[in-house]
């Protein structure tokens, strides 16, 4: 028989309380069913969860430090860059800030940022495959 249905066989004062004392539990004013969930969590406790990591903002790279170099030497803030490529502000701020990629965001996107801030693709991309890429392509 599963301990559950054992446990709700059993009457509060019959077998409950002393199982509930053994717990220190309080049941003066619990259901039968809420001392029954109690103990069967003390008696079969749930193994600890995994703890998400925590994502740290990476350390800055190249990309990100030349994509906000070339927006300050334009005079534009996030948000004039941003709305002038049509994404929003707080992608672009990821892009700036290196938690997102530049090198993983669609073409056009690209070119509206480059256009944004006067300046070429080669200019912001990272991505040495896809420069090498881009060069043979401008050759």
């Amino acid at each position: 028989m599963d301990r559950r249905k054992q446990l709700e066989q059993m009457t509060v004062l019959g077998g409950l309380e002393p199982l509930a004392r053994q717990y220190n539990l309080d049941i003066a004013h619990m259901k039968k069913s809420e001392i029954v969930n109690a103990i069967l969590a003390y008696e079969n406790p749930k193994p600890e969860l995994e703890t998400k990591e925590i994502k740290r903002r990476p350390p800055r790279n190249a990309a990100q430090t030349k994509l906000k170099a070339l927006r300050v030497s334009s005079g534009l803030k996030q948000k004039d860059v941003a709305e002038k490529a049509g994404v929003k502000l707080p992608v672009y701020s990821q892009y700036e800030q290196g938690i997102r990629s530049i090198d993983g965001i669609k073409f056009i996107s690209l070119i509206k940022i480059c256009n944004a801030l006067n300046c070429k693709l080669e200019d912001i991309l990272e991505d040495q495959e896809t420069l090498a890429a881009l060069k043979e392509y401008n050759s």
